[in-house]
This record gives structure tokens, C-alpha cells and sequence, in this order.
């Protein structure tokens, strides 16, 4: 092929081709090494070990050829996941596959295939293999979602609780009373207020100048660049409720959307 008579979109096009096309069949060839050695195949075709074997025919290195038979060890009863490694490659499957069980497997399949490998590290390193861990101040009592929440209190607190209720606005809730007394602002429902329904999802200069600075995300670091709607754009065209948020955070507040991740989004008190 004459590289040099071609333009350079035409030659960057083919480069980009050729390129996806060797890391696609480099990743198959990494997923395959485990099997390879199960069989013991090469020493069929003139290898002494599993790791001159990888070397000749795809130049992998000994320390890849010990990480993705670890790796496929420790997967032997997730298949899924297993299955990943020829996808995605074997440097993201690793990342899960120490915290991996049998019960969360689908949950974490999706998240590989979803996220870009530095939101999968930050998402990790942040929830563990657990959970999502809210990033909020109730992350510190809450562990579960509660709608309800029960308790048995001595008569004398109960009346307490029942004349600070009557003291406050009328029509007050159980919610304002408990708020009031753990100092968490209510806010007033504002009088005849106005719907906000802006045509763009494009914010203002203004408005983006306000939001600018770190991420909002409690113990990040990281300069914000991206603005989060907490209510989807798509559901409610709104712009009242907004985040300041990193580039991993966001691709985050996106793509966990799994089950174990619903659970932290919203915390709820009903007092009956």
C-alpha cells in the first residue's frame, strides 16, 4: 500500500481502522490465552510456556498473560463477565473482578459496558463493592432508603412533638417538625409561583458563570465542567435544580442508574 500518494484524512482514516482492528483482535487473543493454557496447547506448536506462546504471536507480556488467567480464575462463575474480557478488554473487567459476586454480576456487566474507564475507577473507589455511598451529609447515618420510618417514643416526647407542631403554620407536617428540630431548612411554597419551563436545555453565560468552580461532589477535587439537571432535562425542562459536576461525576450521575444506585437518590421522612 502507497501511504504516500494518499491525503491526510485518507491515510488518518485508515490508520484509525487499522488501529481499532488490531486492539478489537488484541483483546479476543488476551481473552483466549486462559483456555490456551488450560489445554495446554502450546506446547503443540513449539512454546516452552504459555508466555512465549503470547509473546510470538501477539507480543503480550508476561505480567498480562498472569493477570487474565488470574482474572478468569476469579470469574470462572460469572460468565458474563468472563465473556467482557474480549469486549472491552481486559484492564476494565480487572477492575471489578475482585468485588464481582455471583449475586451482582449483571449489575456490574452493565456498568463495564456503559462507563469509560475513569468514571468505572471513581464509581469503584467511591461506592466499593457495595452500594453507591450518597454524597450527601446523610451518608453518614442512612444505609438504606426509608418511606416509612416507625419508632416507639415515651408520651411525654410525643406531646412535646405534638405542641411544637401546633405552634408552627397550620397545616404543618411531621416533616417540618422534624426538620425544625434537626435544623434541616423547609423551604415555603412561594405564592402563585411561576413555572419554569425554558425553551433551550443551553444554559446562560450568566448562569453557567455561576455554577463554575470545583465539583460539587463531597471530597472531589476536580474543576467542574459539566452542569448536571438532578430533574432529567427530558422529563421536566427545567433548570431550577442544578449541579456543578466533574467530567467522571457526571458520566456517573448518568449511568448509575441500576437498582443498588436508586436506593441513595432520594431519602424520604413519613410521619403518620
Amino acid at each position: 500500500m502507497e501511504f504516500e500518494i494518499m491525503k491526510n484524512p485518507e491515510l488518518h482514516g485508515w490508520c484509525k481502522s487499522s488501529g481499532a482492528q488490531s486492539l478489537d483482535g488484541r483483546k479476543k487473543f488476551i481473552a483466549a490465552l486462559p483456555e490456551v493454557f488450560r489445554r495446554h496447547m502450546y506446547k503443540e506448536y513449539g512454546c516452552g510456556s504459555i508466555y512465549e506462546y503470547a509473546a510470538k504471536l501477539c507480543g503480550v507480556s508476561h505480567a498480562m498473560v498472569d493477570d487474565v488467567i488470574r482474572v478468569d480464575e476469579r470469574l470462572k462463575n460469572m460468565p458474563k463477565l468472563r465473556g467482557l474480557i474480549g469486549e472491552v478488554g481486559l484492564s476494565k473487567v480487572r477492575r471489578v473482578a475482585g468485588i464481582a459476586t455471583k449475586n451482582t454480576e449483571n449489575e456490574w456487566v452493565e456498568k463495564v459496558q456503559k462507563m469509560t474507564k475513569p468514571a468505572l475507577e471513581l464509581y469503584i473507589k467511591e461506592s466499593g463493592p457495595g452500594p453507591s455511598i450518597p454524597t450527601t451529609p446523610e451518608k453518614l447515618i442512612f444505609e438504606k432508603e426509608f418511606e416509612h420510618f416507625q419508632a416507639k417514643l415515651d408520651p411525654k416526647i410525643i406531646l412535646k412533638l405534638k405542641i411544637i407542631k401546633n405552634k408552627m403554620r397550620k397545616g404543618a407536617t411531621w416533616n417540618e417538625v422534624f426538620a425544625k428540630l434537626v435544623d434541616i431548612p423547609t423551604p415555603r411554597p412561594q405564592k402563585n409561583p411561576k413555572p419554569s419551563n425554558p425553551k433551550k436545555r443551553h444554559l446562560a453565560t450568566a448562569k453557567r458563570r455561576e455554577l463554575e468552580g470545583q465539583c460539587s461532589i463531597d471530597g472531589c477535587n476536580r474543576p467542574a465542567t459539566e452542569i448536571h439537571h438532578k430533574k432529567p432535562w427530558a422529563k421536566f425542562r427545567s433548570h431550577d435544580d442544578l449541579q456543578s459536576l466533574c467530567k467522571d461525576h457526571h458520566e456517573l450521575a448518568h449511568q448509575s442508574d441500576s437498582t443498588i444506585d436508586q436506593k441513595f437518590r432520594q431519602f424520604k421522612f413519613q410521619f403518620s
